[in-house]
């Protein structure tokens, strides 16, 4: 989703975690920059980690993104179907 403000126009991403076997997934991080998603992702991947970035639609509120419902939306709004939500990260640690 873009996000305006006074003279800017943002891309604003989520990032995931996604355990293609087990169909779960978990949420990382929210309302990042394109760049900050990119650079979260190439991290969580070099520890070998299934890491994603999915378009937000909007600005997120919560301050908890592993917590926040309008995340979920977002993942199943591009995800069908939708996978389980697991709140553990430590399910993706090797």
């Amino acid at each position: 989703m873009r996000q305006t403000n006074e003279n800017t126009s943002v891309n604003l991403k989520l990032v995931m975690l996604f355990d293609w076997r087990k169909q779960i997934y978990c949420i990382c991080s929210h309302n990042l920059s394109p760049e900050d998603a990119s650079t979260e992702v190439t991290e969580l991947r070099r520890d070998g980690l299934p890491a994603f970035s999915v378009d937000q639609r909007s600005r997120h509120l919560h301050d908890d993104a592993e917590e926040c419902e309008v995340c979920r939306a977002d993942v199943q709004q591009c995800v069908n179907p939708p996978p389980a939500l697991e709140r553990r990260k430590r399910e993706f640690r090797r």
